[in-house]
């Protein structure tokens, strides 16, 4: 079933940008910590325990989720001073090939996060006592939808933003 603008209710949902929304969220949150933090430490001469722990994990996140958000706008650092010397049909077999090498990577990284989370994840973090299993989480959920996002932009019909 086409909708009016021509695209499918299921690739409306996988062209969400969950990742986006997901690192503002944690940008918000790394905000408001470090805000009560700094707010706590000079206008109260207090501190909490947690805050720098919290800050670094959400930076974290906000890294490893902007990977993905990279991949769908294939924004990332690149050199493309081949790419303007090469006549067309060589540059689309180019990007192909750049994003075959990308994908496996990401791909190899999220497997090794996956990988890692039965071994580290119950260890709990310093301050907070948080499972680590969700700071390697993170990581896998990071690249395994940059790998998502390199596949669908292959996909027949795909645009990137």
């Amino acid at each position: 079933m086409e909708e009016r603008d021509g695209r499918s209710a299921l690739r409306r949902i996988l062209d969400f940008p969950v990742e986006d929304v997901r690192g503002v969220a944690a940008l918000l949150a790394a905000f408001a910590v470090m805000s009560v933090q700094v707010f706590l430490r000079y206008v109260l001469n207090d501190s909490l325990i947690w805050s720098e722990e919290a800050a670094r994990y959400l930076l974290v996140a906000i890294a490893f989720l902007g990977c993905a958000t990279g991949c769908r706008k294939a924004c990332h650092i690149r050199i493309d001073a081949i790419d303007l010397l090469l006549p067309e049909r060589a540059r689309r077999a180019l990007a192909w090939a750049v994003d075959a090498v990308v994908l496996g990577y990401v791909a190899y990284v999220a497997w090794l996060a996956i990988e890692i989370i039965p071994i580290l994840g119950r260890q709990p973090s310093t301050a907070m006592r948080m499972p680590m299993w969700i700071a390697y989480g993170v990581i896998a959920l990071g690249f395994a939808l940059a790998a998502l996002r390199i596949v669908l932009a292959r996909l027949p019909g795909a645009r990137r933003e």
